[in-house]
């Protein structure tokens, strides 16, 4: 499971809250194992975790989902479910090992009338509806906020999406091989991309490789940000029919998602040789990421980082535009902690986080390196292995 239960009991304990309870896709997975379809497809479907300090965990979500938790082997036994089935339960000889599962569920299960009441209902029978509430409000609307609040007035609600997202800054062991499969899949499938960059390509042509690669692999992408000549300059360079000509920058943002968890990556190349000043730009680039991979380590503050990176750009003129240099890579893409000048927060080992140095010209422009990091017990390692100087392509 991706939860870093003992983190979790601990920041819960250190907090005084009895139970967390989670809402969003990414968090009812990352407690449970189980995603959630209808919610990330944004249909209106409620799914909750609760994770009770001194209790087993529940889960709560739409009957018409019954058969993704049974496909998930999530590690919790108490599912409770909500609304009408979609299905006709049959009867079968020899129905296979899933199939009886869900015929179970259908025929021993009483489902509550929607979400929130089987919410409610789990919250009273495991003990902690007069307790301290850690409710993740990062996907509830305000009148199923407001609904929940209202049916348990003598407990206490805190903000469960902020406790949710310190739990998840220490990455577990399967969490970081979930994230390095999914950076091997984008860098190959990158590297595939480049192998047909030339003059008269386009960013279309270089895309549709990247993606036909992850998809080959089984990955799924998440970025795919190409950017050719002037166009490389723009922050999110969807990919066009801009053709590449000679000494052209090549500016790529790719990503992809292995387990519902991110590897993200950028990188820059040039059709050809490079003219000075997009060299000159280039040893600024790299060397202020080289800077900051070099004093990663547990103990450091986001904002030394941030300083560090902002005082190797200063050496070679170079005016730092960005707020944030890198963040957290887990089920989400961009998540805590953030790379900022004003970051207070500590490097902590099991942390994964990208280190991202752009440098973008509107008119002439763009160059990019970005790579992912886990900080380990005395330093760091790289996730990414592919080259990090400028591709001559």
């Amino acid at each position: 499971m991706p939860l870093n239960r003992e983190r979790a009991v601990q920041l819960m304990q250190d907090k005084g809250v009895d139970a967390l309870v989670a809402s969003s896709t990414e968090n009812v997975y990352y407690v449970s194992d189980y995603w959630s379809l209808g919610k990330k497809l944004g249909c209106g479907v409620e799914a909750y975790v609760v994770l009770p300090l001194n209790n087993d965990p529940a889960i709560i979500a739409p009957m018409n989902e019954a058969d993704l938790i049974i496909y998930s082997g999530t590690w919790i036994d108490d599912l409770r479910f909500y609304g009408e089935p979609k299905v006709a339960v049959g009867e079968v000889e020899e129905p296979s090992e899933q199939t009886e599962s869900l015929l179970k569920i259908h025929k021993e299960t009483k489902a509550e009338t929607d979400g929130a009441s089987a919410l409610l209902k789990a919250l009273e029978d495991l003990g902690v509806n007069k307790g301290v509430i850690a409710l993740d409000t990062s996907d509830l609307s305000p009148a199923i906020f407001e609904h929940i609040k209202g049916k348990i007035p003598y407990s206490k609600i805190i903000d469960g999406s902020s406790l949710l997202r310190e739990i998840r800054q220490v990455k577990t062991k399967p969490e970081v091989e979930c994230i390095l499969r999914a950076t091997e899949i984008t860098e190959k499938s990158m590297e595939d991309a480049l192998e047909i960059a030339r003059s008269e390509i386009s960013e279309l042509d270089l895309a549709g490789m990247f993606t036909y690669s992850v998809t080959y692999d089984g990955g799924e992408v998440s970025q795919n940000l190409i950017g050719i000549g002037e166009r490389s300059a723009y922050p999110n360079p969807v990919p066009s029919i801009k053709e590449a000509k000679r000494r052209d920058l090549l500016r790529l943002t790719l990503g992809c998602t292995w387990g519902h968890y991110h590897s993200n990556i950028s990188r820059t190349g040039v059709i050809g040789r490079p003219l000075g000043k997009a060299q000159r730009l280039w040893e600024a680039v790299q060397g202020a990421q080289d800077a900051v991979l070099d004093i990663i380590k547990p103990g450091v503050k986001l904002s030394e980082l941030y300083a560090e990176a902002e005082k190797e750009l200063g050496k070679a003129e170079v005016k730092m535009r960005t707020p944030s240099i890198g963040h957290g890579l887990g089920v989400e893409c961009n998540e805590r902690p953030w790379i900022e000048r004003e970051g207070e927060a500590e490097l902590l080992p099991g942390m994964v986080v990208n280190v991202d140095i752009p440098i973008l010209e509107l008119g002439w422009g763009g160059l990019q390196i970005e790579d992912t990091i886990l900080v380990t017990g005395d330093g760091c390692e790289l996730l990414t292995k592919t080259d990090r100087g400028l591709y001559l392509l």
